[in-house]
């Protein structure tokens, strides 16, 4: 069976039609440029996938809910990446890969070494386009689930705040001499991954995050560009952790 276009409808569990958003609309109706009749797979957000039918294109764009659908599975562990902030468009390919990669939670952060744009101050337009890339991501992917990005935060509020059963912190090359590379340890339900800016950790960092219980990990003997290396270490965990 093909697979159908996707549309986010965050109430479709409370109606049998659902009326899209514009931006949704546009997206069903002008860049797939479909039309009354075709199919449409519906996701909520937050876990929930239906098949529908397109009803209509005018006043409003419809979609009928035709039948309950199973949605992609969700990785056991919940992880949340937290990184800091990189430049221009290296985060929105972070939130766009880490969605697919399955992340439950994306946190950016203000690290020592990092410094924020005024467009991505906390209140700005940043966040908005995050969410936005992740919104995306997760149509495209398959998933039924969109990871929640967070505003900008500092690092130590990061660590301070966290719940997760495991924190892995991943350091450069040169901060560890027999290069270990990634261990995920035991499977626990929750997680949390650090990744730092292009400028690295600052050495307080670090030693801060050991305090905290994190286990300082590495990826390999090379310098990864830093919105490389997230990815890495996602598909590590995966693999090690399984989906």
């Amino acid at each position: 069976m093909p697979t159908l276009p996707r549309c986010f409808a965050p109430t479709a569990a409370a109606s049998k039609v659902v009326t899209v958003s514009r931006d949704e609309a546009h997206h069903l109706t002008r860049v797939l440029r479909l039309r009354p009749g075709d199919g449409v797979g519906l996701f909520d957000g937050v876990g929930g996938e239906w098949v529908g039918m397109l009803k209509s294109v005018s006043p409003n764009v419809t979609v009928e809910i035709v039948d309950a659908a199973i949605p992609a599975p969700e990785p056991d562990v919940r992880v949340t990446l937290a990184i800091g902030v990189l430049k221009g468009a290296q985060m929105d390919v972070v939130v766009r890969d880490a969605t697919m990669l399955g992340v439950f939670a994306i946190a950016p952060m203000a690290t020592r070494h990092v410094s924020i744009a005024r467009r991505g101050a906390p209140g700005g337009g940043a966040l908005q386009r995050w969410q936005r890339v992740a919104l995306a991501s997760t149509r495209q992917c398959g998933r039924a689930v969109i990871p929640a990005v967070s505003p900008i935060v500092p690092f130590e509020s990061v660590l301070a705040e966290t719940h997760a059963e495991a924190i892995l912190m991943g350091v450069e090359p040169d901060r560890l001499g027999d290069y270990p590379l990634l261990d995920a340890g035991p499977k626990k339900p929750t997680a949390l991954v650090l990744i730092g800016p292009e400028g690295g950790w600052a050495d307080g960092e670090i030693e801060m995050a050991v305090t905290r219980g994190a286990r300082l990990v590495q990826l390999g003997p090379r310098t990864l560009r830093a919105e490389a290396a997230p990815i890495v270490a996602l598909s590590s965990l995966w693999t090690q952790w399984g989906w």
